[in-house]
């Protein structure tokens, strides 16, 4: 009976603990998409992240260039994805987790990259384009990268892209990506290479270069710009003698990649810019990227009729340009070319940029 008394009396205690916890669940949840909204809105708004007009679009094709390598190709939003999305730890990668939470640095493997080196052509310039240093001639020296001031900053947004030649379906862009491991991943990929090309070119033109070889496209390529935003921040805020950014790319599906310069076959160029003009973000200087496309689109149809392509003008994207007035995208031949066709192609950038500079 004293037991029987004792339960009646426990639950008749319970009773209102009862309700409040019916009423307190509902109102724990509803705290808690509460505040991942409100942590939603900072990343979108306070960060000034590069998202595009539609947040169900960014969250699947985040900071994706528009071109025609990239038309209908839209992927799931996976768990890996989300997790780097609000922790920036990628799931994938234990030695991102290291280095991420440990108080000292974990060595990375991609420093100890094996690069091949690559003989430079300099390809002759036309009569009335005299060279700003001529590495080659006898006497003559080239300046050591190290003793040089920093002043040009070279990065890859798509450190994925590769060149696969002239025997290409149109239409096939995952083929044309490298698929990274890890943020370790010692591969070199096409794009990478032709980066590294034009910075060992402007360095021995006396153009003190950074070349930055980060992986931009983990977990997914959705995330690249938002990544290299990062990193050209960083980059900016140490080197700030930082007088021109890069952003080194590689087209696909162009009709004629392929310019004819002093008898050689060279990837064409293409510079682009971004003005933000229809999405809600803020870009007021973009008059000033532009000014610049316009500066080394002049420089080069004097030095290599034919060698760029017209300016290409997005309303809807930013590209980071909002990061410095003097950044563009040169999408530095196509997934058509040969890598040998880009790799000349770069030594001939370096002479417009120096002109430029």
């Amino acid at each position: 009976m004293r037991i029987r008394r004792l339960s009646v009396k426990l639950r008749l205690r319970m009773r209102p603990l009862r309700r409040k916890a019916n009423v307190g669940i509902p109102v724990l949840v509803l705290g808690l998409l509460f505040i991942l909204v409100i942590f939603f809105a900072c990343s979108i708004f306070l960060t000034d992240t590069s998202f595009d007009h539609s947040l169900a679009r960014a969250l699947l094709r985040w900071g994706m260039p528009h071109s025609s390598e990239f038309e209908g190709y839209t992927r799931g939003l996976e768990l890996r994805s989300l997790i780097y999305f609000l922790t920036s730890y990628d799931l994938g990668d234990p030695l991102s987790l290291l280095e991420a939470t440990l108080p000292f640095s974990v060595p990375s493997a991609s420093g100890s990259r094996a690069w091949e080196e690559r003989p430079f052509v300099f390809i002759q310039e036309l009569t009335f384009a005299p060279d700003p240093i001529r590495p080659h001639e006898a006497g003559v020296k080239s300046p050591e990268p190290d003793s040089l001031t920093p002043r040009v900053l070279i990065y890859h947004t798509h450190t994925s892209e590769m060149y696969l030649g002239g025997n290409v379906a149109v239409g096939t862009s995952q083929a044309a990506h490298y698929t990274f491991r890890t943020h370790s991943d010692p591969t070199i990929t096409g794009v990478m290479e032709v980066g590294r090309h034009l910075a060992n070119a402007l360095n021995k033109l006396g153009i003190g270069t950074i070349h930055e070889t980060k992986i931009h496209t983990l977990p997914t390529l959705d995330y690249a710009y938002a990544n290299s935003e990062k990193t050209v921040r960083e980059i900016l805020t140490k080197l700030p003698s930082i007088g021109m950014v890069l952003d080194v790319h590689r087209d696909a599906d162009v009709p004629e990649p392929v310019a004819q310069i002093n008898g050689r076959n060279v990837a064409k160029l293409l510079l682009v810019v971004g003005t933000a003009e229809t999405i809600p973000l803020s870009h007021p200087n973009y008059q000033k990227n532009l000014a610049f496309a316009r500066r080394l689109k002049e420089i080069s149809d004097r030095l290599y009729p034919g060698l760029m392509r017209p300016i290409q003008i997005r309303k809807d994207a930013r590209y980071n340009q909002h990061l410095h007035p003097n950044s563009v995208i040169i999408e530095l031949g196509s997934v058509e070319n040969t890598l040998e066709e880009a790799l000349l192609s770069a030594e001939l950038l370096a002479k417009i940029l120096a002109q430029a500079l």
